[in-house]
């Protein structure tokens, strides 16, 4: 069912907080793909961010990801059977999108990322996306004639739709090559809404990219050139030039466009296919060009696999595709998981269109819904000249394609080793890339102990690099009224910053802990952390802590002992700043202090402490409620202050669910 409208996503997601920063994408071709660049743009960078695509290509929990890597099927189902729940108890009445909408932006302030990059599904005024609250910046790609039915039949009055998404004073960047009305109409509306357009320089870009020695497509061009203006108006900190941020660009695969794949066990042909999605006349147009530049160079004829969802123009979308002398087999994709409303065209229908656009009737064959059949057919068809798979539906295409799923990220054995690295000051970014103190933030005191902050944040990688079964959290809390960077993103934009890992890490095997206040919530919140991530191994074997060494005592008899982490199984790497002096032991906390008395921060003193370093106004509660502290196993081991923040209890006997972990 589509049903477009605002009221009832607004009653669904009514008690969702929506802390995040949102850059919203709309338009007709290349959103997904611009999503897809923003987001690898901000995890190159080590900020953390969240995805929302659509539709889904395989399984339903595919739309979201998390810095670049799917959410867990038992996440999402969990998410998800909240959000009917509450739209059955409140009889709100909520379409499927809805319900997918409101799971992903639960997810998203679960995740508690920074950013959310989200695809409009249908247009966007009334889009159930358009319910975001805090966009800094808005997208509007290319535009094109599609889903008439519910966005008007011109394309100015399609691109109106779409410029539902502006807010005022919010910049919107604006893909310069949709057609003149178009542009006016965006104007038109940005003028009314208060909201800045900005165009990107496409010509700017491309040069860069031809300096670089890479190739893309003129499409891939607009985009990447959209995609990054986007990116540079959110995070103007980290204004970088695009050749940067081609390392993360280049690991990007997006499936289902310009994919070149292998049928070899399937139907036995050694040479790849090109697959697409190709929707409409526009994606159809780039489709087309892409085949005449790389496979009908030397006068091959194409043979099509074709499957469609009913209500595309492929009257128009084959009469850019389709030349005389090429083959087509057409099939029909069955129905697809959460998109009742998805339709298969009749193959006999499209054999009959290609016919009209000057394909032979003897070079036509329906696989009706045999894909396999379709596959091999195709494949005997063509021989060794060239084979292109066009969908509409990308889900008929992934599942249908096991060995060419969306690329997981790197993965690794089952981790059972937490390395901690504690922050103590924040690295804004700069051409040293650390190494030079003006580049950091840090109290009076702490001056010339910033490569020592350096070799901390080495170890740490170093670590990781080495032990497969390790992950790798950075902690620390934005502690600055100057900047809301935290000190543990910044400490992994400074291991980016100096390719101490890939960023393709980031989510996986490295972790951003952004609540820890001092040294005990730098251990604590790690560890909680480190269980939300890994739900089949909620807790580490094994700990390293990474830090002072005049911090070893506090650390590990202290706050380790405190939490009851076996301390046979905690290693701690210990770097100083150079010149540390045996009288320097008082001042600079080289015994437990006033944590002796203390374990876990409870007094006043300390209390007071955080307080006053906390002047984002960090959470600093253990769990998100009640029902994840019993899922974690420490509920009534929980001590609630008195300004709201959370510590455990004493030890006094009680198991830690931490503490009876085995490999």
């Amino acid at each position: 069912m589509i049903d477009l409208g605002l009221a009832r996503i607004g009653r669904l997601i009514k008690h969702t907080p929506q802390t995040w920063k949102a850059i919203h994408v709309a338009g007709t071709n290349g959103k997904g793909s611009i999503c897809a660049y923003i987001s690898a743009m901000l995890n190159a960078k080590g900020i953390s961010c969240a995805r929302f695509t659509s539709p889904h290509l395989v399984d339903r929990w595919d739309c979201i990801a998390i810095n670049g890597k799917p959410v867990s099927e038992s996440l999402f189902l969990e998410v998800e059977k909240q959000v009917k729940q509450r739209d059955v108890s409140e009889n709100i009445g909520a379409s499927e999108f809805e319900l997918l909408t409101a799971t992903a932006f639960e997810i998203f302030n679960r995740q508690k990322v920074e950013y959310g990059v989200v695809e409009v599904g249908l247009g966007g005024r009334l889009d159930a996306t358009n319910v975001l609250k805090q966009k800094s910046v808005t997208v509007i790609s290319k535009i094109g004639l599609d889903h008439q039915s519910f966005l008007g039949n011109t394309i100015e009055e399609i691109a109106l739709q779409k410029a539902g998404i502006m807010r005022q004073d919010v910049p919107c960047v604006v893909d310069g090559s949709n057609q003149q009305s178009v542009l006016q109409v965006i104007e038109q509306h940005a003028k009314e809404t208060g909201a800045p357009l900005r165009f990107p320089d496409t010509t700017v870009v491309a040069e860069e990219l031809a300096s670089s020695g890479e190739s893309f497509e003129p499409h891939q061009i607009q985009n990447l050139a959209t995609a990054h203006l986007a990116f540079r108006l959110a995070c103007p900190e980290h204004d970088v030039p695009l050749t940067s941020l081609l390392p993360a660009i280049k690991q990007l695969r997006w499936p289902g466009r310009l994919q070149k794949i292998s049928l070899e066990n399937i139907t036995g042909r050694q040479q790849e296919v090109l697959l697409d999605g190709a929707h409409n006349t526009q994606s159809a147009e780039a489709l087309a060009g892409y085949v005449e530049r790389h496979l009908r160079s030397s006068g091959n004829p194409i043979t099509w696999v074709l499957a469609a969802t009913q209500g595309k123009d492929m009257n128009g979308i084959l009469s850019l595709l389709l030349q005389p002398g090429d083959q087509v087999v057409a099939v029909r994709f069955e129905p697809v998981d959460g998109m009742p409303w998805v339709k298969a065209t009749d193959p006999n229908e499209l054999l009959s269109l290609a016919a009209r656009h000057g394909v032979d009737k003897s070079a036509v064959y329906s696989a009706e819904e045999n894909v396999k059949d379709a596959l091999t057919k195709a494949s005997e068809m063509a021989g060794e000249k060239p084979v292109a798979v066009n969908c509409s539906c990308l889900y008929w295409s992934m599942k249908h394609l096991p060995l060419n799923h969306p690329p997981s990220p790197p993965t690794m054995t089952t981790p059972n080793h937490l390395v901690i690295v504690c922050g103590h000051g924040i690295y804004l970014g700069g051409p040293q890339n650390g190494h030079d103190e003006s580049e950091w933030l840090i109290e009076p005191y702490k001056k010339g102990e910033t490569p020592t902050f350096i070799a901390h944040i080495k170890a740490g990688a170093d670590m990781m690099n080495s032990d497969p079964r390790s992950v790798l959290v950075f902690s620390g809390a934005p502690t600055r009224s100057e900047t809301p960077l935290s000190e543990a993103k910044s400490y992994c934009n400074l291991a980016l910053d100096n390719n101490l890992f890939s960023s393709t890490l980031l989510g996986s095997r490295v972790l951003l802990e952004e609540r820890a206040l001092d040294s005990y919530f730098n251990i604590l919140f790690s560890l909680i952390l480190y269980w939300r991530h890994h739900p089949l191994n909620h807790w580490p074997e094994r700990l390293t802590i990474v830090s002072h060494e005049f911090k070893r005592t506090r650390l590990v008899d202290g706050h380790c002992a405190a939490i009851g982490f076996p301390l046979e199984r905690v290693a701690f790497i210990g770097i100083n700043p150079p010149g540390l002096k045996a009288q320097d032991e008082g001042s600079n906390q080289l015994t437990l202090g006033q944590w002796e008395q203390d374990p876990h921060g409870a007094s006043e003193e300390l209390l007071t402490k955080r307080e006053k370093r906390n002047v984002w106004g960090v959470s600093q509660t253990l769990f998100t409620d009640k029902d994840e502290a019993i899922k974690a196993g420490l509920e009534g081991q929980i001590r609630r202050l008195q300004d709201g923040s959370e510590t455990l209890l004493d030890y006094d006997g009680c198991i830690r669910p931490w503490a009876t972990i085995k490999d």
